[in-house]
Formats: C-alpha cells, structure tokens, sequence
C-alpha cells in the first residue's frame, strides 16, 4: 500500500471518528481521537493499513475511553461500549481486541499525560509525586514526614523497585475489577503513597489485607507449585501425547470446571493458564501429526473459545487444517469471527477458500494481488521456484521471506493437494 493510500484512509478515519465523537461525546474527546489516529499513522508499520475502518474507528473511541473512565457511570461524559459498536454496526469482542492492540502499541494507560482529558489530568493523584536530587520518585508528603509508605514497606520487604510494585499494583487493582467508580483507583493510589505511622496497626492490617486479594497466588499456591511439576522445561520436557495428556488433566482438576467456565474468554490474560494453553496447541500439532485430526481441530477450536483474542497465532493454525480437511465451511466461518485479519496468511488463505469454493476468476484473482501486495514471498515458495529452508526463522517481519517461510511451511499440504489451486498461482504468477 503507498503513502498516499494511506493518507487516505487515515483522512477517512479521522472523518469517522470525528463524526462519532462530535455529536456524541465532546470536542475534547474528538481532539484526543484524532490525536491518537494521527500518531498511529506515523507508526513505520500503520496499523489500520490493514482491516476494516470502522473496526479502528470503534478501536481509536474504546481506547480513549477506556483510560478516561467514558464507560463509568459515576464521570461525565458517560457511554457504553455498546453505543460506540453500534454506531460502527461492529463487534464488542473484536473492538475490545482492536482497542487492546491500539493502548499496546501506544502504551496507553490511566492518566496518561497525552491522551487524557483535562479533568483526568487535573485529578491525577500522581500530581503529588515528585523526583528527589538522587533521582527517586517519590509522594510529596515524604520529603515532609518521616513515616514510610506500604510501597516502602513493600520495596523494603521484596527487594523490587517501588515504581514497579506500584504500576503492577495498580494494573491489578484496575483488573480486579471490584471498585465501584474511578475514584476508587484514584483513591487506592493515594493509599499506596501516602506515608503511614508505624503504629497504626488497623491501617497496616487493612492495607495488608487489599494487597492480599489483589495476589492471584495467594489461595492457589499450592495448585501452581502442583502444575509447575508439568511446565516445559529443560529438566522436565514434553514429549509425546500423553505427556501433555497429563499436565492437561493436573491442571483441569486442580483447577476444576467452575474455574474453566468462569475465566473462558479471556484465559490468556491470567499468567498462571499460559503453560495450560501451551500444552493445548502443543499437544494439538502432536494430534495432527499421529493421524488423529479430528481431534486436534477441535482442540484448536476449544483453544479460540478460552481466548478468542488469539494471542497463540492458533487461528492461523486451525485455518490451514480446516482448508486442507475441506471444511470449507467452517473455514469461511472462521474467515467471518476475524474478519479484520489482514496478516499474508489471512490473506492466502481467503484466496485459497476462495479456490477450493470455485467463485469467480475476477475475484480470486483480486484476491491474488491483495495477498501478494501483502507478502511477495508466499508464491514462488507454494509453485517450487523457491526451496523452504531446512530449518525454520526464529523471528520474522510482516512482509518479509521469514514470514512466507513460516506460512508456507504450515500450509503448503492444504495448497499442493489441490492441482488447479497450484495452477492458478503459476498462471497469475507468469502473468505479473
């Protein structure tokens, strides 16, 4: 994609955004939108390049708001999630995801300097924060009192920089997600930093209280020192199926079905699932490689039902089975839930749905030049002008050989097993 078409899209979301913001919200919201929108489209790899307009618009609004409190009743001015989606006509879970991506990029969070409106930057409680002459940040009142403060305390008990004891607190605090109103955040970072007497035990107990539930191993210990026995590693490596098998289930019953159905949707983000979720998809390609594919399909679908967020590339994965299973069906269906993928191997795998389900010449190869626009690479590795390498990248970049690499070696079976699918890269390839 060029820099004008670029530009060109980006005038088109600051139009939409703007339009949303303005008769819904306020100029200040629409300053800010546009703000961040602007600084995406400075990113050397712009984001909304890719995918649908109204999803980053949606995005660009969620992100602004969600630092801002808009969707807490108790500030002014006040919004659902559900007023901006249905404004777009998008969806809830793909915006959220969108808006995720978009404070990741940025590292956006509560009361940040630039993004944050003026009664939000006027309220921040980290105002009272100042930097010593030894380069410490510290709460005001400290230069004035000798009592410590808990993050005191807590750098001088765990050895970790208060700064970072607080930001994890905080992030913690914020995720719990059992405070009734912003004030509350505001309110439990005055708690951390303001100084506290030595002999005040209630005000000691209670503070000691708020940092245990905010501890997600202080009640599961025992079952995370259990399922640890099982994490990959050196000493202790996974090898067969039932290996994994194994850890699987220590999890699961540690854990049992009420914690599963609770947490599904979002297991990714709770640190203690990860080696859980590894296990899955580990054991999944083991699946697919012993000849029991059906299972491992529905092991990568249960995967996107704990996280649909994806942060495992298992879409990419479930994709290349489903085409080279001709599930064409669920593979379209799969198409449709991440419909603002935009990625080489979306791309080549719409084209490739597209061959299998024989729709028009001038759509397929419309859908050609977009993949190929998308990554170069891809087609002289699928019709054997150029050979994979024996051993695979480590990294790559989008857009790079690495990432055609990495595409082709996983989807190359669903590709070669189907001749007029290989023929038609050959034609359009000779033709460009």
């Amino acid at each position: 994609m060029t820099r004008e078409e670029i530009k060109a899209k980006e005038k088109q979301l600051l139009m939409m955004v703007g339009d949303f913001t303005r008769d819904n919200i306020d100029e200040e919201y629409t300053e800010l939108c546009s703000n961040l929108v602007k600084k995406l489209g400075r990113k050397h790899d712009v984001p909304f390049k890719r995918g649908k307009l109204e999803i980053w618009a949606s995005a660009v609004v969620y992100a602004i708001g969600q630092i801002n409190f808009l969707f807490d009743n108790s500030f002014e001015p006040y919004l659902t999630p559900d007023d901006i989606c249905n404004y777009f006509k998008t969806k809830k879970s793909t915006v959220s995801s969108k808006a995720r991506t978009i404070r990741e990029i940025l590292k956006l969070g509560h009361f940040d300097k630039e993004f944050s409106t003026e009664n939000m930057i006027k309220d921040n409680p980290l105002n009272d924060l100042v930097i010593t002459e030894e380069g410490i940040i510290v709460p005001k009142s400290m230069l004035y009192e000798k009592d410590p403060t808990p993050l005191d305390l807590l750098e001088e008990q765990t050895g970790v920089d208060k700064e970072i004891i607080k930001d994890d607190l905080v992030e913690a605090f914020i995720e719990n997600g059992d405070y009734t109103d912003g004030k509350d955040v505001e309110n439990f970072i005055d708690l951390l930093t303001s100084p506290i007497s030595m002999g005040d035990e209630d005000t000691i107990m209670a503070i000691s209280s708020i940092l245990d539930d905010l501890d997600p191993t202080s009640d599961e210990e025992e079952d995370v020192e259990l399922f640890e026995d099982y994490v990959i590693d050196e000493d202790n490596p996974m090898e067969t199926i039932e290996d994994y098998q194994r850890a699987i289930d220590l999890f699961r019953s540690t854990k049992g079905e009420e914690y599963f159905e609770e947490n599904k949707g979002y297991f990714w983000g709770m640190l203690e699932t990860r080696p859980f979720m590894m296990h899955l998809l580990e054991q999944a390609m083991l699946l697919w490689d012993a000849g029991q594919r059906d299972r491992a399909v529905s092991q990568l679908q249960y995967l996107l039902e704990l996280n649909p967020n994806d942060n495992q590339g298992v879409r990419d994965v479930l994709m290349s089975r489903q085409l080279e299973l001709d599930r064409l069906d669920e593979a379209q269906e799969l198409l449709d839930i991440y419909d603002e993928e935009y990625s080489a191997s979306w791309l080549f795998s719409k084209l490739l749905l597209s061959i299998k389900s024989n729709q028009d010449k001038s759509i397929i190869e419309k859908l050609y030049e977009e993949a190929v626009e998308e990554n170069e690479f891809v087609v002289p590795l699928l019709i054997g002008k150029k050979k994979i390498p024996k051993s695979l990248p480590s990294f790559y970049s989008f857009g790079d050989e690495n990432e055609a690499i990495i595409y082709v070696d996983l989807a190359q079976r669903a590709w070669k097993k189907n001749k007029k699918a290989i023929k038609i890269l050959k034609e359009f390839n000779k033709i460009k």
